[in-house]
C-alpha cells in the first residue's frame, strides 16, 4: 500500500476560518488524521481536517 501526502487544516473555534498547519504522510485518510492529531496537539484545536494533496487542482503553468 503505497503512502501519500495529506496537508492538515485546523481551527481554534467555530467562528476561526481554517489553516493550514502541516501535512502527513499516510496510506489513507483515517490514517492521517490519526498522525495529523499526534503530529500538531501543540495547540488546542477544536477542528482538524485532513485532505489529499491530489485533491486540490493546480492548472500548469502558463494556463490560466
Amino acid at each position: 500500500m503505497s503512502e501519500q501526502i495529506f496537508w492538515v487544516f485546523a481551527r481554534r473555534a467555530q467562528t476561526d476560518p481554517f489553516e493550514q498547519v502541516g501535512a502527513v504522510k499516510a496510506a489513507n485518510d483515517a490514517l492521517a488524521y490519526v498522525y495529523a492529531r499526534m503530529n500538531y496537539r501543540e495547540r488546542n484545536w477544536r477542528d482538524m481536517r485532513v485532505v489529499p494533496r491530489d485533491a486540490f487542482y493546480e492548472p500548469a503553468p502558463g494556463s490560466r
